[in-house]
């Protein structure tokens, strides 16, 4: 039997996929050619081997593949983890246009009519940032690690191995970087793909209003 474990006092204002308003909006039916899990809710999804009926993981897509934002259904089950699992061969529903909430990059910052660019690669595939270019972020590390530079205080004088505290930024959600930490820069990202999607006018843990005309 499963507990609850978390609890909150807010609401959360949407979900991953799930429709931001009754704004006119297109959907159509795809099937999944992606491995089990490999999609999510509310992320950008590329044409499939069968264009028009088929759609596949947005890995190292152009914008004229991409084919629209996966939207939440209710015929999806979780796994045994609380996880949704989008399964290969079912059947998805794709906006085209309209208003949804879109997954976003963790690295993002949405601004209200700004262009919500889709990764591509990384694992953040078929999220949506506000970085067109790549973006690395510094992950604490061994000190042997190759790359790795000692995080030292503002005040102090960094050497070519070192790393002042405030410049290590940005960095993955739930690590705050100490003095004396040993940190390396890793690529989460390459350069995004823009396909005419703004940020919308709300965003929330994770997610933000994703508009596609």
């Amino acid at each position: 039997m499963a507990a609850q474990l978390n609890y909150t006092q807010s609401t959360p204002k949407g979900v991953p996929g799930g429709k931001f308003d009754l704004a006119f909006d297109e959907v159509v039916s795809r099937t999944n050619e992606a491995a089990d899990g490999s999609i999510k809710f509310g992320t950008a999804v590329a044409i499939g081997t069968v264009p028009g009926h088929t759609v596949k993981k947005a890995t190292s897509a152009t914008a004229a593949q991409i084919d629209g934002i996966v939207v939440a259904t209710q015929n999806v089950e979780q796994d045994m983890r609380g996880k949704v699992n989008i399964l290969e061969n079912s059947v998805l529903n794709v906006m085209k246009k309209g208003n949804i909430w879109g997954r976003s990059s963790q690295y993002a910052t949405p601004v209200y009519g700004s262009t919500a660019y889709v990764i591509v690669d990384g694992d953040e595939t078929g999220y949506f940032t506000s970085n067109s270019s790549a973006v690395s972020a510094y992950h604490k590390c061994a000190s042997t690690e190759t790359g790795a530079k000692e995080v030292v205080a503002d005040t102090a004088s960094p050497t070519s191995d070192q790393i002042k505290l405030s410049l290590v930024t940005p960095v993955p959600a739930g690590y705050v970087p100490a003095v004396g930490d040993y940190v390396v820069s890793v690529q989460e990202h390459g350069a995004a793909v823009d396909i005419g999607a703004k940020f919308g006018k709300e965003t929330d843990d994770g997610i933000a209003v994703i508009v596609i005309k």
